[in-house]
């Protein structure tokens, strides 16, 4: 992400966490808790953690530069019935894959990606995307996108407090790599 994209988010991320602060203040005063008591309001929807901040923040925000680094989440084969194509889900290492789908980790991008034989009509290669990009392989699994929204998360986090090539280090050091650069 560019370097203004990242303050931007780090300036959100404590207005936030300033914003919670001062709700817990109020919450301490008796008018405060009366009201919440009266309209049974549950008062820890206000009190949301660091995760649940930065999630809101990033939910409508739109992270333009990127450090190409995606999450496989998912592979497939294709079956062709009467002008029907069928995806059945497999092993994101097996040898029946034909094509992958793999998802930025900061601009949520979804990029799909099919082997040489299926690779026409513009369509990206798995092997050319993988040799391009970073491609990481945190489970193995189609389950759960992969652990992409761990990865995606774990990414940012460290971005904020210990800058993107750090981040970046920490990642690769943590989840198996597929394909090469």
């Amino acid at each position: 992400m560019k370097r203004e994209e990242l303050l931007y988010l780090r300036e959100e991320l404590q207005k936030e966490v300033k914003k919670r602060e001062r709700i817990k203040e109020l919450l301490k005063e008796d008018n405060v808790q009366e009201l919440l008591n009266l309209t049974s309001t549950n008062y820890n929807k206000f009190l949301k953690n660091d995760y649940e901040l930065l999630l809101q923040i990033l939910k409508d925000y739109k992270i333009t530069n990127t450090n190409n680094i995606y999450v496989v989440t998912s592979a497939y084969y294709s079956e062709f019935i009467l002008c029907d194509s069928l995806h059945h889900y497999v092993p994101i290492d097996s040898e029946k894959v034909e094509g992958k789908n793999y998802v930025n980790i900061e601009s949520k991008q979804l990029i799909q990606a099919w082997i040489k034989e299926r690779a026409y009509d513009g369509r990206i290669e798995t092997s050319e995307f993988e040799r391009n990009n970073i491609v990481l392989n945190p489970y193995n699994s189609s389950d759960y996108n992969n652990g992409y929204e761990e990865v995606r998360m774990e990414f940012i986090r460290n971005a904020l407090q210990y800058g993107q090539d750090k981040s970046k280090k920490l990642l690769l050091e943590k989840y198996p790599r597929l394909g090469g650069k």
